[in-house]
Protein backbone atom coordinates (compact mmCIF):
# COMPACT_ATOMS: atom_id res chain seq x y z
CA UNK A 1 0.00 0.00 0.00
CA UNK A 2 1.47 3.05 -1.14
CA UNK A 3 1.41 6.41 1.66
CA UNK A 4 -0.67 9.13 0.32
CA UNK A 5 0.87 12.74 1.72
CA UNK A 6 -1.93 15.00 2.91
CA UNK A 7 -2.59 18.51 4.94
CA UNK A 8 -4.90 19.59 7.42
CA UNK A 9 -5.24 23.64 6.54
CA UNK A 10 -7.37 25.55 9.13
CA UNK A 11 -9.22 28.87 8.26
CA UNK A 12 -6.22 30.80 10.34
CA UNK A 13 -3.58 28.99 7.71
CA UNK A 14 -2.27 26.65 10.59
CA UNK A 15 -1.31 22.99 8.53
CA UNK A 16 -0.90 19.86 9.76
CA UNK A 17 0.76 17.34 7.93
CA UNK A 18 0.18 13.24 7.57
CA UNK A 19 -1.22 10.14 5.89
CA UNK A 20 -4.25 10.54 3.63
CA UNK A 21 -7.10 7.75 4.87
CA UNK A 22 -10.27 7.01 3.33
CA UNK A 23 -11.53 8.04 0.24
CA UNK A 24 -9.88 10.34 -1.38
CA UNK A 25 -11.90 13.82 -1.04
CA UNK A 26 -13.63 15.57 -4.67
CA UNK A 27 -11.20 17.94 -6.37
CA UNK A 28 -8.34 17.06 -3.35
CA UNK A 29 -9.96 19.19 -0.93
CA UNK A 30 -12.37 18.02 1.90
CA UNK A 31 -14.18 21.25 3.92
CA UNK A 32 -16.10 21.66 7.03
CA UNK A 33 -15.75 22.49 10.75
CA UNK A 34 -13.04 21.25 12.77
CA UNK A 35 -14.27 19.47 15.68
CA UNK A 36 -12.86 17.27 18.42
CA UNK A 37 -14.63 13.91 20.01
CA UNK A 38 -12.48 12.37 23.68
CA UNK A 39 -14.19 8.90 23.44
CA UNK A 40 -12.06 6.18 23.88
CA UNK A 41 -14.40 3.80 21.63
CA UNK A 42 -17.35 3.94 19.78
CA UNK A 43 -15.84 5.67 16.87
CA UNK A 44 -18.04 4.09 13.91
CA UNK A 45 -20.83 5.50 15.92
CA UNK A 46 -19.74 8.74 16.03
CA UNK A 47 -18.79 8.96 12.40
CA UNK A 48 -22.22 8.06 11.41
CA UNK A 49 -23.89 10.46 13.76
CA UNK A 50 -25.96 13.22 11.73
CA UNK A 51 -25.21 15.48 14.66
CA UNK A 52 -21.83 16.04 12.72
CA UNK A 53 -23.22 16.48 9.48
CA UNK A 54 -20.62 19.29 7.68
CA UNK A 55 -18.02 18.45 10.75
CA UNK A 56 -14.60 16.78 10.57
CA UNK A 57 -14.27 14.87 13.65
CA UNK A 58 -10.77 15.20 14.95
CA UNK A 59 -10.39 11.87 17.34
CA UNK A 60 -8.46 12.81 20.77
CA UNK A 61 -7.82 9.57 21.71
CA UNK A 62 -4.39 8.24 19.84
CA UNK A 63 -5.69 4.88 18.82
CA UNK A 64 -8.89 4.63 16.65
CA UNK A 65 -9.91 1.93 14.27
CA UNK A 66 -8.46 -1.28 16.43
CA UNK A 67 -11.54 -2.80 16.67
CA UNK A 68 -12.72 -2.35 13.24
CA UNK A 69 -16.30 -1.90 11.73
CA UNK A 70 -19.60 -3.98 12.78
CA UNK A 71 -22.58 -4.14 10.36
CA UNK A 72 -25.71 -2.58 13.11
CA UNK A 73 -22.99 -0.06 15.08
CA UNK A 74 -23.92 2.43 12.39
CA UNK A 75 -26.27 5.44 14.04
CA UNK A 76 -27.61 5.88 10.40
CA UNK A 77 -26.90 4.54 7.18
CA UNK A 78 -24.47 6.43 5.90
CA UNK A 79 -21.85 9.28 7.14
CA UNK A 80 -23.07 12.32 8.20
CA UNK A 81 -19.11 13.82 8.68
CA UNK A 82 -17.21 15.65 5.95
CA UNK A 83 -13.92 13.91 7.01
CA UNK A 84 -11.93 12.18 10.04
CA UNK A 85 -8.58 13.05 11.63
CA UNK A 86 -6.85 10.56 14.01
CA UNK A 87 -3.14 10.15 15.39
CA UNK A 88 -2.84 6.55 14.84
CA UNK A 89 -5.26 4.81 12.43
CA UNK A 90 -5.09 0.86 13.16
CA UNK A 91 -4.90 -0.87 9.98
CA UNK A 92 -5.82 -4.60 11.74
CA UNK A 93 -8.86 -4.88 13.69
CA UNK A 94 -9.43 -7.01 16.23
CA UNK A 95 -12.68 -7.76 17.48
CA UNK A 96 -14.74 -10.69 16.25
CA UNK A 97 -17.84 -8.58 14.95
CA UNK A 98 -16.13 -6.48 12.50
CA UNK A 99 -16.31 -7.02 8.75
CA UNK A 100 -13.80 -4.46 7.78
CA UNK A 101 -11.32 -2.21 9.24
CA UNK A 102 -11.80 1.70 9.38
CA UNK A 103 -10.03 2.52 6.68
CA UNK A 104 -12.17 0.26 4.25
CA UNK A 105 -15.25 1.60 6.43
CA UNK A 106 -14.11 5.18 5.10
CA UNK A 107 -13.20 4.16 1.23
CA UNK A 108 -16.92 2.22 0.93
CA UNK A 109 -18.70 6.00 2.34
CA UNK A 110 -16.14 8.46 0.15
CA UNK A 111 -15.18 10.13 3.67
CA UNK A 112 -11.61 11.10 3.46
CA UNK A 113 -9.55 11.61 6.20
CA UNK A 114 -6.00 11.97 7.61
CA UNK A 115 -3.62 9.57 9.82
CA UNK A 116 -0.59 10.93 11.86
CA UNK A 117 -1.73 14.02 12.61
CA UNK A 118 0.44 15.16 16.10
CA UNK A 119 -1.64 15.66 19.15
CA UNK A 120 0.55 18.39 20.43
CA UNK A 121 -0.61 21.76 18.46
CA UNK A 122 -3.46 20.05 16.79
CA UNK A 123 -7.06 20.92 16.16
CA UNK A 124 -7.87 18.70 19.61
CA UNK A 125 -5.05 19.81 21.76
CA UNK A 126 -5.93 23.71 21.09
CA UNK A 127 -9.05 23.15 21.71
CA UNK A 128 -8.81 21.51 25.15
CA UNK A 129 -6.10 24.00 26.26
CA UNK A 130 -8.14 27.09 25.87
CA UNK A 131 -9.11 29.15 28.82
CA UNK A 132 -12.44 28.88 30.05
CA UNK A 133 -14.85 30.83 31.19
CA UNK A 134 -14.59 30.86 35.29
CA UNK A 135 -17.96 32.51 37.52
CA UNK A 136 -16.52 36.33 38.69
CA UNK A 137 -17.46 35.55 42.09
CA UNK A 138 -19.31 32.97 44.24
CA UNK A 139 -22.71 33.92 45.75
CA UNK A 140 -22.29 35.18 49.03
CA UNK A 141 -25.00 33.31 50.30
CA UNK A 142 -27.06 30.34 48.96
CA UNK A 143 -29.98 30.95 46.92
CA UNK A 144 -33.13 29.21 48.68
CA UNK A 145 -34.94 26.66 46.45
CA UNK A 146 -38.35 27.28 44.67
CA UNK A 147 -41.03 27.41 46.69
CA UNK A 148 -43.24 24.36 47.03
CA UNK A 149 -46.67 24.48 46.34
CA UNK A 150 -48.93 24.75 50.02
CA UNK A 151 -45.03 26.17 51.89
CA UNK A 152 -43.91 29.16 52.72
CA UNK A 153 -41.29 31.28 51.10
CA UNK A 154 -38.16 31.03 53.71
CA UNK A 155 -37.70 35.43 54.04
CA UNK A 156 -35.04 37.37 55.09
CA UNK A 157 -34.99 36.09 58.74
CA UNK A 158 -34.79 32.78 58.13
CA UNK A 159 -31.05 30.90 57.97
CA UNK A 160 -30.28 28.82 55.75
CA UNK A 161 -30.84 25.27 55.72
CA UNK A 162 -34.42 26.42 57.16
CA UNK A 163 -35.08 24.92 60.47
CA UNK A 164 -38.47 23.16 61.36
CA UNK A 165 -39.14 25.38 63.60
CA UNK A 166 -43.32 26.04 63.72
CA UNK A 167 -44.56 29.37 62.29
CA UNK A 168 -47.15 31.23 63.41
CA UNK A 169 -49.60 29.58 61.48
CA UNK A 170 -48.68 25.97 62.83
CA UNK A 171 -46.87 25.00 59.78
CA UNK A 172 -43.19 24.04 59.66
CA UNK A 173 -40.99 26.46 57.61
CA UNK A 174 -38.58 24.93 55.48
CA UNK A 175 -37.97 20.90 54.48
CA UNK A 176 -35.62 18.71 56.19
CA UNK A 177 -32.93 17.75 54.01
CA UNK A 178 -33.11 20.38 51.67
CA UNK A 179 -29.80 22.12 50.26
CA UNK A 180 -28.58 24.78 47.82
CA UNK A 181 -28.41 23.10 44.34
CA UNK A 182 -26.52 24.14 41.20
CA UNK A 183 -26.63 22.99 37.69
CA UNK A 184 -24.56 22.57 35.11
CA UNK A 185 -24.69 22.86 31.19
CA UNK A 186 -22.81 20.43 29.24
CA UNK A 187 -22.19 22.95 26.51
Amino acid sequence: MTVREALLVLADGTTFEGEAIGAEAPDGVATGEVVFNTALSGYQEIITDPSYAGQIITFTYPHIGNYGVAPGDDQAPRPHSRGVVVRDLARRHSNWRAVEDLDGFLRRHGLPGIAGVDRDGSPATSATSAPCPAPSAPPTRPRSPPPRPGRPRPTASTSWPPSRRPSPTGSATGHAGSSPTTSASSR
